[in-house]
C-alpha cells in the first residue's frame, strides 16, 4: 500500500471514531449528578453550598 493511503484510511477510521455517539449508562449519569459541593482543604473535605 501507498503511505498516502495508509495515512487516508487511518483518518477515515479517526473521523468515525470521533463522530460515533457514546451513550452513557443510565447509573452513572445518576452518580455524576449527586448534588453536593465539596471543598478540600489540608486533608479535610467539607461541604459547601452550591
Amino acid at each position: 500500500m501507498k503511505f498516502t493511503t495508509v495515512v487516508a484510511a487511518f483518518l477515515s477510521m479517526a473521523a468515525f471514531g470521533i463522530a460515533a455517539p457514546t451513550p452513557i449508562a443510565e447509573d452513572v449519569v445518576e452518580r455524576a449528578n449527586h448534588g453536593m459541593c465539596v471543598s478540600g482543604s489540608a486533608g479535610e473535605v467539607t461541604q459547601i453550598a452550591c
